[in-house]
């Protein structure tokens, strides 16, 4: 996988197929080799890349499997893009055993020429008991071991039913293959059991090489799309554009309609202004059928292109909790996903979009649970700590001079109340404490639980109270910008009273930061640092190793010291901590600074890449 675009798991990405590039999220549109009514150019209009059709209807059909073989599946179909073809496991599932082995249909894939080869897993049903699961997921590694993959594309299926050990320990194994689809899904799908599927897709996709493309089989409905690839999930399959049409049902991205039941068309449909939904009742069913299939496809290609620029914007997070609430089901898959604490280590540091608060579910974000968990460290300090009424303190907006006097009289951990949680007054510009737009609904305000926590660690809670004036002990500004260093790199006191701080003329903000003349760091809008290369000296010398660093090969150091960007597969070593989007120092094996750079992606996923961009440098020592 190529990685273009991330938001935690999220990601549009590019992979490579002997047909041409796939570009994701994407759907593949299931093709029946017996019927295939839309032609590759209907297809493309709206929206395919690439289709999936089923190996073993051909192979049993004695003239669909003679013109596969004589001519290929791409003619057979009549689509020169890349094709996925399955194996026939659904059908095994569906109507019991089928005539072929393994091996026998993995060959007949390669022999018609198929892009992405499926083996013959074995489907977990979500009933199924836990030994059973465990001997599919046995069986199906099995499977996937007999098989001489080479240069080919091999989907091996992640089985394991609902039983998150397995699904973990089937991601891993699976992982030897090169295309991930997660399998055995379509029962909790027909039957909206959609917060048990957040369960399996996490287990699933944080335990396989995220090199590899992972696709959700039979998730062909756009209400979930947003969920799947919010937690890493890159392309799905859908049938449901044919099932629902003929049933007379359209797609719409947070549901489907009956087509008795429609007054019109919406405007992006490919039947707004050709037919109203009377009109095409009356039609043959062919026809009906045809068009109403256009409608679904463009239906579900719009939420991919929605997802898509989401991910871009890195507002998928946010699109996630609005359509939360357009179905029971989304909402409780929605509740799931809040109880994932697994997903803060993807998050990225920042945001280029604001932070959006809703209510207090909005506190279970990545980002906020992260700002949580320092400030909890925070206080561990063994300083008595001082809880800020409201009026002193208000987000976004400057800390106010008497705030700043009370904090330099004092020497108490500092903490500003917050969307009803409380935080250092010192990160009061990070990302997202400054970059808010809030509903200003809070409903869980946790002064009593921040109290009773400061007391279990026999951290004294004193009340604020209107101060009278005494001696400055401490600087607000040097206190701040150390903070958030710590927050950023988990290095204290980086700053000394001997660094100059320069403030913008305009905002009063923090703008840079002077040692000895020289330049060390920039704090962002964002409210965080970016390193130059004499800042980057400092902090090597502050950290054992590998602490924030990317280490590169030799003929890699040369090109980076120079300002250019480090790519996955020059990469030696690296921190398994690092947060996405933050800076790195790029060193060499001999651990001496070559640049500074900011990481695109975390520390857990980087030993997987193997092709793109790994560090964007901001600059090279020389």
């Amino acid at each position: 996988m190529h990685l273009l675009y991330r938001e935690n798991l999220a990601r549009i990405a590019k992979f490579h197929t002997k047909h041409g590039d796939i570009e994701t999220p994407t759907v593949l549109p299931v093709i029946n080799p017996n019927l295939n009514f839309l032609s590759e150019s209907e297809l493309r209009s709206l929206g395919a890349q690439a289709v999936i059709t089923n190996s073993y209807i051909i192979r049993r059909t004695d003239s669909l499997r003679e013109n596969a073989l004589k001519y290929g599946v791409h003619k057979l179909i009549g689509f020169n893009g890349p094709i996925m073809t399955d194996s026939g496991t659904f059908q095994s599932y569906v109507y019991g055993d089928i005539e072929y082995t393994n091996k026998e249909i993995v060959d007949f894939q390669k022999k018609i020429g198929s892009d992405i080869i499926t083996i013959l897993d074995i489907f977990t049903r979500p009933e199924d008991k836990y030994e059973e699961s465990k001997h599919a997921v046995e069986e199906t590694y099995r499977r996937l071991q007999e098989i001489d993959i080479g240069d080919d594309i091999i989907a091996g299926p992640i089985q394991g039913s609902v039983y998150p050990d397995l699904r973990s320990l089937s991601a891993q194994l699976m992982s030897r293959a090169p295309y991930l689809p997660i399998g055995g899904v379509v029962p909790l799908l027909e039957s909206y059991r959609y917060d048990d599927l957040v369960k399996i897709i996490i287990n699933s996709k944080i335990n396989a090489d995220f090199s590899r493309p992972v696709h959700l089989f039979g998730g062909g409905h756009p209400m979930f799309f947003a969920f799947s690839v919010m937690l890493g999930v890159d392309l799905f399959d859908s049938a449901s554009y044919i099932k629902y049409a003929k049933d007379n049902r359209i797609l719409y991205h947070e549901g489907t309609r009956s087509l008795k039941d429609l007054l019109d068309f919406p405007e992006w449909s490919p039947l707004y202004g050709r037919y109203k939904p009377q009109e095409l009742i009356q039609e043959s069913e062919e026809i009906r059928l045809k068009e109403l299939a256009k409608h679904n496809l463009k239906a579900i290609f719009m939420e991919i292109n929605e997802i898509k620029e989401r991910i871009y914007e890195n507002t998928l997070y946010q699109y996630v909790e609005e359509i939360a609430h357009a179905h029971p089901a989304l909402y409780r898959a929605y509740i799931n996903i809040l109880s994932e604490n697994t997903l803060t280590k993807f998050q990225s540091i920042s945001s280029k979009s604001p932070f959006y608060y809703f209510d207090s579910n909005s506190l279970e974000n990545p980002w906020v649970k992260r700002l949580k968990n320092y400030t909890y460290k925070y206080i561990s300090n063994g300083k008595k700590t001082i809880l800020i009424p409201k009026k002193l303190w208000k987000p976004g907006m400057p800390t106010g001079q008497k705030l700043i006097d009370f904090y330099e009289q004092n020497d108490f951990n500092i903490l500003v109340p917050w969307n009803g949680i409380y935080i250092p007054v010192e990160l009061e510009n990070t990302f997202p404490v400054g970059q808010m737009v809030s509903s200003e609904l809070i409903f869980n305000d946790l002064k009593d639980s921040y109290i009773r926590y400061l007391k279990s660690i026999n951290n004294e809670v004193i009340p604020y109270t209107d101060y009278t004036i005494k001696e400055k002990i401490r600087d607000f500004d040097l206190e701040k910008i150390n903070t958030v260093f710590d927050y950023q790199f988990g290095v204290k006191n980086f700053f000394n009273n001997n660094d100059q701080i320069i403030k913008s003329k305009t905002t009063g903000h923090i703008r840079n930061i002077i040692r000895n003349s020289k330049l060390i760091a920039t704090m962002r809008n964002d409210g965080f640092f970016t390193l130059t290369p004499d800042g980057g000296i400092f902090l090597l010398a502050m950290l054992d190793y590998p602490l924030s660093r990317v280490v590169v090969t030799e003929d890699s150091a040369e090109f980076n010291s120079k300002g250019y960007n480090v790519f996955f597969k020059f990469i030696l070593d690296f921190d398994h901590n690092i947060i996405a989007g933050n800076d790195v120092l790029v060193v060499d094996s001999s651990d001496r600074l070559c640049a500074v750079g900011k990481a695109t992606v975390s520390g857990t996923e980087m030993k997987y890449y193997k092709d793109g961009i790994a560090v964007k440098v901001h600059r090279g020592i020389k």
